[in-house]
């Protein structure tokens, strides 16, 4: 007997309509853009439309469910998370008004529940499931059955065709690595290749006096400096941006400043373009918030990189400094301000923290200086690398210690030049892969 295939999961977008949670097949959405700030109406004496939107070049008719069914009330509505999804389906296109757009979910296809069994051509719903992260209710909306009880749709074949919505950066297939920035809008995701260094914040210069206007000199060119939100619209939190990473595209170069870089990662799935164009947001296997982001169109939104031109022709092109190679010695993961990795030859030994920690530790009949490491995960249960440096011995104390990376079982993997580059270890394929930031705790030590 031949067995049955286990079936494929559903991908949904999640959204939000009031009280009432959807799930949307995420192959239907095109895109998620901004309610306009002129609604434009389309008159009508029955129905549930809310009024035309533009979508790339197509005028997409938008139905609005609260008109239709009773959706609830949501416990704490924010304005400014309303949004409008481009849905299409069977060559035909509509739009959606929701309250808010969630994250992506994959669910096995034999939890849908199938509710409504009459087939009501009036009615919009008849499945529904529960979410197995959050156990929230979600009714599934079938986008070609929405089409059909509005009445309503844009013929649109040829244009979704020319610029499907997995075009571009908002597309992260598997496989493909991703560095990490952490900006005050959230985790941005930029191409290794178009990420040539990560340095601290350099002294900036102004633009007639303007302090949206900044550049630096950074390897002998001028380099514009983009504001820190100039990338997303949308709330910004105000914080320390201490890092500036240069962003590479076609031999210029733009400076964003970041407060930190994070780690290289794979992520895969179909972002939701933001209005802006320039980033794609995509949700991770954890459910957390990326930003993709599409450098091409950055550079065609920023005229200015073109200061960054090489003053001659004969002048070499910018060039990703970046470096793989299998790791020729092991490393050992442990818990810090996040994790990280160093190489086990520099750690002479790993002991308990006992009792509370002190400026120095006695080892081996010496007083050695003690470094907390842990920062945000002081809380945890610590332990004490001893490192031993040209100046002696010192104790860094750390979080749990999560495991051994073997010579040749990891990838080392180098972001930038010189002392301002980055240094990262990745492991494992797919779903099962992991990436730390390596440190160099016998240089920490003699600095």
């Amino acid at each position: 007997m031949v067995p049955t295939p286990p079936a494929t999961k559903l991908r949904l977008a999640q959204a939000s309509i009031g009280a009432t949670h959807l799930g949307i097949p995420v192959e239907a959405v095109v895109q998620a853009i901004a309610l306009p700030d002129t609604p434009a109406f389309l008159p009508r004496r029955q129905g549930a439309l809310r009024g035309v939107v533009e979508h790339a070049g197509t005028l997409v008719p938008v139905v609005d469910l609260a008109r239709w069914v009773e959706t609830g009330t949501a416990a704490a509505a924010n304005a400014q998370d309303a949004r409008i999804l481009v849905l299409h389906e069977g060559g035909r296109t509509i739009g959606l008004q929701v309250d808010a757009v969630g994250g992506l979910l994959d669910v096995a296809p034999h939890l849908l529940t199938r509710l409504h069994h009459d087939d009501n051509p009036e009615d919009v719903f008849h499945t529904a499931l529960r979410s197995p992260d959050d156990g929230r209710i979600l009714s599934l909306l079938e986008v070609g059955r929405l089409a059909d009880l509005a009445a309503a749709w844009s013929q649109v074949d040829e244009v979704i065709a020319a610029a499907p919505a997995v075009a571009g950066p908002a597309s992260a297939r598997a496989g493909h690595t991703w560095a990490l920035l952490q900006t005050g809008h959230g985790r941005l995701a930029v191409m290794p290749g178009d990420l040539p260094e990560v340095m601290p914040m350099p002294p900036l210069e102004r633009f007639g006096g303007g302090i949206d206007s900044a550049y630096c000199i950074w390897r002998g060119r001028h380099l514009p400096v983009l504001p820190a939100g100039a990338l997303i619209d949308g709330p910004f939190e105000a914080g320390s941006e201490r890092l500036l990473a240069v962003i590479e595209h076609g031999g210029l170069a733009l400076g964003l400043p970041v407060r930190a870089a994070l780690q290289m990662c794979a992520l895969e799935g179909t972002g939701l373009p933001a209005n802006n164009g320039l980033t794609a947001t995509l949700y991770d296997g954890d459910g957390l918030e990326v930003r993709l982001l599409d450098t091409a169109r950055l550079f065609e939104r920023f005229p200015e990189a073109a200061l960054s031109k090489p003053a001659t022709a004969a002048a070499a092109p910018v060039t990703a400094a970046r470096q793989r190679s299998a790791n020729a010695v092991g490393y050992i993961v442990y818990e810090a301000d996040g994790l990280g990795a160093t190489p086990l030859s520099a750690i002479e030994h790993i002991l308990p923290l006992a009792g509370t920690l002190a400026a120095t530790m006695d080892w081996r009949g010496a007083a050695i200086p003690m470094v907390d490491l842990r920062g945000a995960a002081a809380s945890l249960s610590a332990n004490v690398l001893v490192v031993r440096a040209a100046a002696g011995h010192v104790g860094y104390v750390v979080g749990r210690v999560h495991s051994m990376i073997p010579p040749g079982s990891g990838t080392l993997y180098r972001m930038g030049v010189g002392g301002s580059g980055l240094e990262f270890i990745t492991t494992g394929e797919g779903d099962e892969q992991a990436s730390y930031r390596t440190v160099d705790l016998v240089a920490r030590a003699a600095a």
